[in-house]
């Protein structure tokens, strides 16, 4: 188990605060302050800087307290797993929103017969990672980037990423992205994986989202898709969400030049995390 001055870090990294940090481990202040200087003096590492009476963590303290906290998210649930075996084989796990209505109920069905999902959190990427991180969720279904140096991953599968509209709107094929900035563009908010994906090739291109003279953000991909069958507007977005508009005339992919995205779609957790053979397994019911 861990020693708590550790445990002490990383509610330091949490709080800023040497008086708060005390408050909530019921001990005093200086008594905090025993345990960081000891920490540091052991592995000759300054973790706490202060300045101005506002503390700050390291890079050195930063590192290590991510780390104590998740060693001891994974040891709490070791030890609840080892002490009640009916909860050994639960799951509790998240999802994007572009993903909860496609590969969701499909995930959770091939699971059904091995694990139980006691939990599934429905959020952007950004959302879904910070719950893996605080320990609320074991697992993310997202398809947005991450820290690849924080978290591991099992891809699942690739996805095309396209540009869709309604019918009504006839552009020359392919069409130069920069023809497009005059259209009203749906895209979901900032920390959304299909967000990142889109401004990223942007970038790439030498553009950027606000380079579009009409932007609406909006949470909900149900929501962008009737929005698009109301001809108000062009959006980017895994082409699953709209098979079926595709398929029935509905809506149309629109072609753009240099735009072929396929974009993996992963199972996120924690780096090294001791349960990696669990979610291999989830990831295989799926291949």
């Amino acid at each position: 188990m861990l020693d708590k001055r550790f445990k002490t870090l990383a509610l330091l990294s949490e709080t800023l605060s040497y008086t708060k940090t005390a408050q909530q481990l019921f001990v005093t202040q200086p008594a905090v302050s025993q345990q960081i200087s000891s920490l540091e003096n052991e592995l000759n590492l300054t973790l706490v800087t202060k300045h101005n009476n506002k503390i700050k963590l390291t890079h050195s303290g930063i590192e290590l307290a991510d780390y104590a906290k998740k060693i001891s998210l994974e040891s709490a649930r070791l030890i609840d797993s080892l002490q009640n075996e009916k909860n050994s084989n639960q799951l509790k796990m998240g999802c994007t929103l572009s993903l909860s209505t496609t590969l969701l109920p499909d995930f959770i069905k091939k699971l059904s017969g091995k694990f139980r999902i006691t939990t599934t959190e429905i959020n952007n990427t950004k959302h879904v990672l910070a719950k893996i991180r605080d320990g609320k969720i074991d697992f993310g279904l997202i398809e947005g980037n991450f820290n690849k140096k924080e978290f591991d991953s099992i891809q699942i599968k690739r996805e095309p990423f396209i540009c869709v509209a309604n019918p009504e709107l006839d552009f020359e094929k392919p069409i130069s992205i920069d023809k497009l900035f005059d259209q009203n563009i749906l895209v979901r908010e900032p920390g959304s994986g299909s967000r990142d994906i889109l401004e990223n090739w942007l970038a790439i291109q030498n553009f950027q989202i606000n380079d579009f003279q009409n932007i609406s953000e909006i949470s909900s991909p149900t929501t962008i898709i009737q929005l698009l069958k109301q001809n108000l507007g062009i959006s980017f977005m895994y082409k699953s969400l709209v098979e079926n508009e595709l398929d029935h005339g509905l809506l149309n992919q629109v072609l753009i030049k240099e735009f072929h995205i396929e974009h993996p779609i992963n199972l996120v957790f924690l780096k090294d995390s001791y349960f990696v053979e669990m979610y291999r397994e989830a990831a295989s019911d799926f291949e």
